[in-house]
């Protein structure tokens, strides 16, 4: 599912209302309401039944009403929900309280070469995030038991995720003019300028809602919904015309798409097969570009490229330029310790070759100073 999606919480019986004693002072609805949904749980239940239980306690929503109020974020539920999905896979029908440290070691290891019924084989975080998710389920049900404990389940190795590759300036060329050479690929040639010159994320993207871009002001804001983070949180400039142009056409497709306002999303979610109909309170889904992309990126001789590589190859265009690491994550957000490196790398190696070329002629040289002793040691 898909951030912004709404679900049902378990209503509460209108008993309990009822019996709520002055402010709540050993009020015994308080407690059975505190109590219900822990009672709700058990070892009992399939795996997947369980999880929209366990969700639904962590999600606040409201039929008709809107509030920021929320115990998890809308990104970190929709990854819990993508974490199931994965799960289901396997653990499908199968009761909390029978899953053993076994059946956890299998998992990993399906998972981890593709041994199974998944479309693509996972990384050791994606791994260790399904089955931390997991074992939390088995805790909070109680299943997760003394004797799982004592065989010591194994947690995979955590890897710092390498920098994903970027484009070169003469591949990002080739890419742009290919998905501006037809109609049909217009969406991936407007959305491909707004990510490389904003180094917005897929999800980023995803989540923004037609009110997160003021062309007046000439910014775009990532909000907390769509931000991976806190430190993602931020406000960027729009300052080319290209970019201007290629979130007016996006804008002005979002509402013929049906979108009426700034709370509808910037890419609505496909409802149909015949992509003929669209909701605009929900965002595109994960594969909403996918047939698009394939076609452009085939075309363009780029079957490595994914529509995340376009905010590395974006940050990759500024540290080109020598911008300051401070100045590029004020655009891209926060960023690992390793990709601030590498991109302080990139960025510096730029800056002394413009101070190489700046100074390399025209300026005269000391008095008294003998190029052929410079670097000398002793003298």
């Amino acid at each position: 599912m898909s951030p912004g999606q709404q679900y049902q919480l378990p209503l509460i019986p209108s008993a309990a209302r009822e019996e709520h004693t002055p402010r709540h002072f050993q009020c015994p609805a308080c407690e059975r309401m505190r109590m219900g949904p822990a009672e709700q749980l058990n070892g009992e239940m399939t795996f997947e039944d369980a999880f929209e239980i366990w969700i639904s306690q962590r999600v606040l929503q409201h039929a008709t009403l809107i509030t920021d109020a929320a115990y998890i974020s809308e990104r970190t539920e929709w990854d819990y929900r993508q974490y199931a999905r994965a799960l289901d896979k396997f653990f499908h029908g199968m009761k909390l309280g029978e899953i053993h440290t076994g059946h956890l070691h299998t998992y990993q290891q399906k998972r981890a070469f593709k041994d199974g019924p998944w479309e693509k084989q996972a990384g050791a975080n994606r791994i260790r995030k399904e089955v931390d998710m997991l074992t939390r389920m088995m805790r909070d049900v109680g299943t997760y038991t003394e004797d799982i404990k004592k065989k010591q389940h194994r947690r995979l190795r955590l890897v710092e995720s390498d920098i994903p590759r970027a484009m070169s300036p003469d591949e990002q060329t080739a890419f742009l003019t290919i998905a501006a050479s037809s109609d049909r690929w217009s969406l991936i040639h407007q959305y491909s300028i707004a990510a490389l010159q904003t180094t917005m994320s897929t999800n980023e993207m995803r989540g923004l809602l037609i009110g997160d871009v003021s062309l007046y002001q000439r910014i775009v804001q990532v909000r907390v919904a769509g931000a991976k983070n806190r430190f993602r949180i931020r406000t960027i400039p729009l300052e080319t015309q290209e970019v201007m142009w290629a979130f007016e056409a996006l804008i002005f497709r979002s509402k013929r798409l049906g979108a009426g306002g700034p709370h509808h999303y910037l890419f609505p979610f496909c409802t149909g097969p015949k992509a003929e109909e669209y909701d605009p309170t929900r965002p595109m889904s994960d594969s909403g570009l996918k047939r698009l992309w394939n076609e452009v990126r085939q075309q363009a001789e780029l079957p490595w490229l994914r529509p995340y590589d376009l905010r590395h190859s974006g940050i990759t265009r500024m540290a080109e330029s020598g911008t300051p690491i401070a100045v590029i994550m004020s655009f891209a957000g926060h960023m690992t310790l390793r990709m601030q490196q590498h991109y302080t790398a990139i960025s510096m190696s730029a800056m002394r070759k413009h101070a190489a070329s700046t100074w390399s002629t025209g300026v005269p040289a000391p008095m008294g100073l003998i190029p052929a002793r410079i670097g000398r040691t002793g003298t």
